[in-house]
């Protein structure tokens, strides 16, 4: 008899998740159950469907302490890019594993930084707008070869980054939590700490974790002061497409004002959606996307068959790939 398994989904399907996962699932032996709760907000329903659930893929969907502790089948949880709204501590106590994609969504999430660096450099929002609205504006932009590009966390993301950026002409510098990695297979990235590519780069993007405590924390490092030092050499632009809590969003909105950030594309924000009414809507410095740098079509089929030959291998009593620390 073919065992039944059920799967939370937090999020709604686009069309590739449900069917990647119930078919990697019946490829595996089981017989999937799958349920979405399409709304990440919708703790309520989120509460009653985890109980009995044996893998659950959160997306952005918060897993608090109490919501894990009420489980009595849970045996993974699988993250996407991030796990910063996971209880890891509550997951880990009940012997549950918590796995990540982030390397899957690498390749996608540093192709759209660098659409958004262009974006920046080209006008490339004003000019859709304004072509499509009969308008024949024309601006000087900005050429990018020789321009100092720093890339704060040198992961997957990072790497893929900054080779793009090389292949544009120009220099790379990044700092990264272990200086002593260096650079390896990307000799022509300049290894250097936080505070020197603040001021030194042209445009800084971000690629870390969010974490919110202990001497790894990044939650607000994009402050005030480091947003001065951003704004104080080169051309002042800021990049975000890793977690919008990394940057204190109100001191980033200031320094939008007062042009000590001359322009910044974001991807991410603190509170996701982004309020209709929310200030960075309305100034004219800001390219905004809504959340969407790691989901292409290649991205997202990886990503869930990921998550599902891992279920696979959990039901099965191995240990799955990629666990987060």
């Amino acid at each position: 008899m073919t065992a039944s398994v059920k799967v939370l989904l937090c999020t709604a399907d686009d069309g590739i998740m449900i069917d990647t996962v119930d078919a990697v699932l019946r490829a595996g032996g089981f017989a999937p159950n799958l349920m979405v709760v399409a709304d990440k907000d919708d703790i309520e329903t989120i509460g009653q469907e985890i109980v009995d659930a044996d893998i659950v893929y959160p997306n952005k969907a918060s897993l608090t302490r109490e919501l894990i502790q009420s489980t009595s089948r849970l045996r993974l949880i699988h993250c996407g890019t991030g796990c910063d709204t996971v209880d890891l501590e509550a997951a880990k106590e009940q012997g549950i594993f918590v796995c990540s994609t982030a390397h899957i969504m690498a390749q996608s999430t540093a192709e759209h930084a660098i659409f958004l660096l262009l974006a920046l450099a080209k006008y490339g929002d004003r000019y859709f707008q304004e072509m499509n609205a009969g308008k024949w504006n024309r601006r000087i932009g900005t050429e990018l070869a020789g321009k100092i590009f720093g890339i704060l966390g040198f992961g997957h993301i990072g790497k893929i980054t900054a080779r793009i950026a090389h292949s544009l002409g120009m220099k790379v510098m990044a700092s990264r939590k272990n200086l002593g990695k260096g650079n390896e297979g990307q000799e022509f990235v300049a290894m250097a700490d936080l505070d020197t590519v603040l001021m030194e780069a042209d445009i800084v993007s971000l690629h870390l974790p969010l974490i919110k405590d202990g001497a790894n924390k990044t939650e607000a490092l994009i402050g005030e002061e480091e947003l001065r030092k951003i704004g104080q050499k080169g051309l002042g632009w800021l990049i975000n497409t890793s977690r919008g809590a990394i940057i204190d969003e109100s001191k980033l909105i200031e320094a939008l004002k007062k042009g000590t950030i001359l322009k910044a594309g974001l991807d991410v924000f603190a509170t996701e959606p982004l309020p209709v009414e929310h200030p960075l809507r309305s100034l004219p410095n800001v390219i905004l996307t809504p959340h969407i740098a790691g989901e292409t079509e290649e991205a997202l089929k990886m990503r869930y068959s990921l998550i599902a030959n891992n279920a696979v291998r959990v039901l099965r009593g191995e240990r799955p790939e990629y666990i987060v620390d």
